[in-house]
């Protein structure tokens, strides 16, 4: 155990390295453990980092404050079971809203690992509050105002190829979470300030496998910053749910939709583009046809016929075989799609972020 103590970098301290640094580069498999880190200040003096664990394997980081970090505050590499809790990161020491926050840099929890957990940590300053490079990592009532989205920070950003990963009970404060790896990943129970939002990126494979973001709470400016937004081309979605999510000030998305058209005519069109998720698939349908004054009771009126007539991009249609006075209910879900269906048929590309004005 390393506690209850100060470690201050001093202004000669080497710039590529960490106050404390445990394991080695030039050993390959974890040949430490059960080593606690607790109750730490650990001043970096901008130079370097904070904590290096190298192939660690059941280690405790608790109750420590990191500060003062150039690089990263707490650097994970390969190794598993590390658990940070109960701590406090960040470059600057601030309480928001600082002057200097456009030129934070850094990161302050680097996860280049697989089945950490991160619980009750708060991270103050620093351009990526938590990056993922690993797989089968949690993070649990994580607190990020590091930098604002606006100002170019990141709260959490898995990485491509860091799949199967879960954020539970966070709280994004003017920064939101990017996804380079949409496969398997859960976002559920968190909270977004300042429209914060979800950015999912395509990448070259263009794919969203597994993906669950359901039952967060995001707060705007009334600016309509949509929620979760798609950036570039998606080819393959499949088993992926945006939905039962709640929002203020800011424009809801989501994977299924729900909306009524009602007039006279024989022609109703639902447009989904300004809800739906993925604006560009609209699958799935279901729809009811509701006249009132035509029922069973009338014998001597006929019920009119009517039947979808096409689907596009962004909106469907039903039509009748004369005019009515109708109410027409569509359904659309667009959460998994076989490999066959997505054929020449699933095509987005996003217009561009849309992010609020920054809080003054």
């Amino acid at each position: 155990m390393i506690y209850g103590g100060t470690l201050r970098a001093a202004n000669t301290f080497p710039t590529d390295r960490f106050l404390v640094e445990l394991g080695s580069q030039e050993i390959s498999q974890p040949n430490y453990e059960d080593i606690v880190l607790q109750n730490l200040m650990l001043d970096c003096n901008y130079r370097g980092g904070g904590i290096l664990l190298l192939n660690p394997i059941r280690i405790t980081i608790s109750d420590c404050y990191i500060t003062h970090f150039s690089s990263v505050g707490i650097s994970v590499h390969k190794g598993h079971e590390t658990f940070i809790h109960n701590s406090f990161l960040g470059q600057h020491i601030t309480v928001g809203g600082d002057p200097q926050e456009s030129n934070f840099s850094g990161t302050a929890i680097r996860l280049d690992s697989n089945d950490n957990d991160v619980t009750d940590v708060v991270i103050f300053s620093a351009q990526i509050g938590i990056e993922v490079l690993g797989q089968a990592n949690i993070m649990k009532g994580v607190h990020c105002y590091n930098k604002a989205t606006g100002w170019g920070g990141t709260g959490i950003m898995i990485k491509k190829g860091a799949t199967q990963n879960r954020i539970i009970g966070c709280y994004m404060d003017y920064t939101g979470i990017v996804l380079e790896e949409s496969n398997r990943i859960t976002i559920s129970n968190s909270y977004f300030l300042g429209d914060a939002f979800i950015l999912l990126k395509a990448g070259t494979s263009g794919t969203a496998f597994g993906l669950s973001i359901v039952d967060n709470i995001f707060t705007g400016s009334d600016h309509g910053v949509p929620i979760v937004q798609a950036q570039g081309t998606f080819s393959l979605v499949k088993q992926t749910r945006v939905d039962d999510n709640s929002a203020a000030g800011m424009a809801l998305r989501s994977t299924r939709a729900r909306v009524s058209v009602s007039g006279s005519g024989n022609s109703w069109t639902a447009d989904l583009s300004h809800v739906l998720l993925f604006p560009g698939a609209v699958a799935h349908v279901q729809y009811s046809f509701y006249t009132p004054q035509l029922n069973a009771t009338n014998a001597t009126a006929t019920f009119p016929q009517h039947a979808l007539q096409s689907i596009t991009a962004t909106s469907i249609t039903v039509v009748s075989d004369q005019p009515v006075d109708a109410v027409v209910s569509f359904s659309v879900d667009q959460s998994s799609y076989g490999d066959n269906e997505m054929q020449n048929i699933y095509h987005v590309t996003s217009p561009g972020l849309q992010m609020a004005p920054l809080k003054h």
